[in-house]
């Protein structure tokens, strides 16, 4: 029986949408385009684009940024979980 090696790349999501996004990418561009739901209010339109805009460009960016080899959604979730964890500080004499 003949053994062939398949190559992959883990550091890479799998493109399956076309060859291009990832599921991760297709599901926050898909909360990205339902912030558009937010025009069916009956809030000013001045607050309605501030909204839309706002939670666009979070999930655009949880789609696309990298920083440091690291999406911006991991990022975003350890700096959340860094601010609001616990923090234990130690106290040790020097010089004794």
């Amino acid at each position: 029986m003949r053994i062939f090696k398949v190559p992959f790349d883990i550091k890479r999501e799998e493109k399956i949408f076309g060859g291009y996004l990832s599921l991760r990418q297709v599901i926050y561009l898909m909360l990205s385009a339902s912030s558009l739901s937010i025009l069916a209010t009956q809030i000013p339109m001045v607050f309605k684009i501030l909204f839309i805009s706002i939670i666009g460009l979070f999930f655009i960016l949880c789609a696309f940024l990298k920083i440091n080899e690291q999406y911006f959604d991991k990022l975003f979730f350890y700096a959340f979980k860094y601010a609001f964890r616990k923090k234990i500080y130690l106290y040790e004499r020097c010089g004794k």
